[in-house]
């Protein structure tokens, strides 16, 4: 492995990695391999993380494929179909969080405490 390489984050069925040299980054999922540079991640992880899995899931119920959840890359021509535990785990890989739990600060917690 190339030592400009590092392992960003890792997944059951995914790797996702930076290259300092050429300063790409790259998702390998499955079968498919994905190279973004900085800017083409942002707009990536902005459409991965907009997707409406029930819309697609309810539209395409009928469909004879088992992934049904649609993701257009670059050309309007090039679809790949994912299931809703594919979208998840891409989501994992790039660290998107769509709802993240936001954490309490001492003030907000409403509690008398009594030293013994």
């Amino acid at each position: 492995m190339c030592p400009s390489i590092k392992i960003l984050n890792q997944s059951k069925n995914g790797i996702f990695t930076f290259c300092n040299e050429s300063k790409l980054f790259q998702m390998i999922f499955n079968n498919l391999c994905f190279e973004f540079y900085e800017w083409e991640l942002e707009a990536f992880k902005s459409h991965i993380s907009e997707l409406d899995l029930e819309y697609w899931e309810k539209t395409l119920m009928s469909s004879l494929h088992q992934r049904k959840i649609p993701i257009s890359i670059g050309n309007k021509h090039f679809i790949i179909l994912v299931n809703r535990q594919e979208v998840c785990e891409i989501k994992c890989l790039l660290n998107i969080h769509r709802n993240p739990i936001p954490l309490l600060k001492s003030k907000d917690i409403d509690y008398t405490s009594i030293e013994n």
